[in-house]
C-alpha cells in the first residue's frame, strides 16, 4: 500500500561514519549525503536534484491516487476513500533556474544572480530533507526578503543573495564540517547591510539571529 509519510532515504556524510571524504557519485564534487537504500554518495546539487526527482515521482503517485479514488467513486456509488491530495505549488522559473522553495516577484527577475538564487533554493530543499526546517524558514524569507526590499540597491541585493547561498551552503552540511567562523562574519557583514533597509526590518530581526545561532552553537 502507498504510504502518504513516504520520505527520501538518506543520511548525512561525515566522520562518524566513516565516509568523510568522498566524492560525489554523479560529480567530481565532495560528497555531503548518501541517498537512497544503497547509501549513494551525493554533493548538494545532485542530491537536491535527486530529491526533487523523487518528489515529482511521488507526486505522481499522489494523482494517481486520487484518480483511483475518483473512479471507484463513480463506478460504485461510493464516497471517496480519504481525503483528497493537495495540490503541490508549482515551481518558479527564472531563466534556465526553477525555484521550487523561493517566491520572487516578476519586478525583480534580470536584476538578480540566478545562480545564487538557485544555490540557495537547492539548499532550502536539502535543510527541509535532513530535518532542519528552521533554518530553511530563515534562510527562504531573507531571501524573498532582500530580493523584494525597496531600500537595497541591486548591487547589495546580489552582494546579500550571493552571501546567503554560502551560508545556506554551511549550514546544509553536517555541522562538524560546517566552517562556523567564516559563516558568522558573512552573517555579521549581511545584517550590516540590511540594516538601512528599513521595509525589511522586521523580517532580519527576526531571522538573522537564527541562523548565527545555528553556527554558534556548531562552533562551541
Amino acid at each position: 500500500m502507498y504510504n502518504r509519510t513516504h520520505a527520501s532515504v538518506y543520511s548525512i556524510v561525515s566522520p562518524s561514519n566513516g565516509s568523510h571524504g568522498v566524492k560525489c557519485y554523479q560529480c567530481s564534487s565532495q560528497a555531503m549525503y548518501q541517498f537512497g537504500e544503497e547509501n549513494i554518495p551525493l554533493c548538494l546539487d545532485c542530491f537536491s536534484k535527486a530529491s526533487h526527482i523523487q518528489q515529482q515521482e511521488l507526486e505522481n503517485h499522489e494523482r494517481m491516487m486520487d484518480y483511483l479514488s475518483d473512479e471507484i467513486s463513480s463506478q460504485f456509488g461510493v464516497p471517496a476513500i480519504g481525503p483528497r491530495f493537495p495540490p503541490r505549488p508549482k515551481p518558479v522559473h527564472i531563466g534556465d533556474v526553477k525555484l521550487h522553495n523561493i517566491s520572487v516577484n516578476n519586478s525583480v527577475v534580470g536584476t538578480i544572480n540566478t545562480g545564487s538564487i538557485g544555490s540557495v533554493d537547492q539548499s532550502i530543499s536539502a535543510l527541509v530533507q535532513i530535518g532542519e526546517p528552521n533554518l530553511a524558514e530563515a534562510i527562504k524569507a531573507l531571501s524573498e526578503a532582500i530580493l523584494q526590499s525597496g531600500d537595497l540597491t541591486r548591487n547589495q541585493k546580489n552582494e546579500l543573495v550571493e552571501t546567503i547561498s554560502v551560508v545556506a551552503k554551511e549550514a546544509a552540511t553536517p555541522p562538524e564540517s560546517r566552517r562556523n567562523t567564516v559563516a558568522l562574519s558573512l552573517l555579521e557583514k549581511a545584517s550590516k547591510i540590511t540594516g538601512i533597509a528599513n521595509d525589511i526590518t522586521d523580517v532580519c530581526q527576526k531571522w538573522w539571529p537564527v541562523l548565527a545561532a545555528a553556527f554558534a552553537l556548531a562552533r562551541g
